[in-house]
């Protein structure tokens, strides 16, 4: 990874956010043989739209531009236009068409919108507002878990954290099984909202932990592993305090990784509980 605010575009976990959130692979406009027309159409557009190919305040072309460029029906044109309203990405203008909605307006927790922009390429600006989301959430589903978890739960918290320590210095096997441990714990904590929240930001978690995966050194993978492993053990003793301040220290740590040569941008804030 090159020093500086942007990060490359390596494909930015695209494998992972594929297999635990179903996007599909990013490549060029063409129809794809299981998403249809729809999918194809609704990437092309807000993949243009991420990457500034539409510009913000500016109106799409017409319907029929749109149309010939994707070989598309009015029908599907339609829709996709429908779903990225939906998104807040654009809005609708009586006689006009549709135009581009300022970023402040769009649903940046959503599925899609988060692959495009993973895809177009971000910055540590961008990271360190993921790890705030996820220091927000994930402190507190680890205390919910460890009141919460069955058995099964913490099997799979402990298979997964085997899984991070067995995948060597294989960026792509650890993120997967990073990922999964997070999600487990997500899950696990017993709250229908924050197992919803938790499937919106799998792809944003992913993105952090491809680029914060300590695949440079057996030294930072085993600390890695002992860290997750901290997690599992304070959620199978029932220990809420302990479980989330395991998942803050992840977290931290996982943000000291991706931003070694910046200034810290992302608040450190210690969840206490009471007893």
């Amino acid at each position: 990874m090159k020093k500086g605010d942007d990060f490359p575009k390596e494909q930015m976990a695209a494998r992972t956010i594929r297999s635990h959130q179903g996007f599909g692979v990013f490549g060029p406009h063409r129809r794809s043989p299981t998403k249809g027309a729809f999918q194809t159409v609704l990437r092309g557009i807000g993949l243009g739209i991420v990457a500034g190919e539409f510009p913000v305040g500016q109106t799409l072309p017409g319907k029929d531009v749109l149309m010939r460029r994707f070989g598309v029906s009015n029908t599907a044109l339609r829709e996709v236009l429908k779903t990225l309203e939906a998104k807040g990405m654009v809005a609708a203008r009586t006689k006009v068409g549709y135009w581009v909605r300022e970023r402040d307006a769009w649903n940046l927790l959503d599925e899609d919108l988060l692959g495009w922009q993973l895809e177009t390429g971000v910055d540590k600006g961008f990271i360190g507002r993921l790890f705030e989301m996820r220091q927000s959430i994930e402190p507190i589903a680890a205390a919910l878990a460890a009141l919460r978890r069955d058995e099964d739960h913490v099997a799979e918290l402990y298979r997964t954290a085997e899984r991070m320590l067995n995948a060597g210095l294989d960026r792509q096997h650890f993120t997967d099984a990073d990922l999964a441990f997070h999600l487990t714990v997500i899950e696990a904590s017993g709250n229908p909202m924050m197992r919803s929240i938790g499937a919106l930001i799998g792809a944003a978690l992913a993105a952090s932990f491809r680029l914060s995966a300590p695949s440079d050194s057996m030294e930072e993978l085993n600390r890695s592993y002992r860290q997750h492993m901290a997690i599992a053990e304070a959620i199978k003793a029932g220990d809420p305090q302990a479980a989330a301040d395991a998942m803050m220290t992840v977290i931290e740590q996982g943000w000291s990784t991706v931003a070694r040569d910046a200034q810290p941008i992302m608040a450190t804030i210690r969840t206490h509980l009471s007893p």
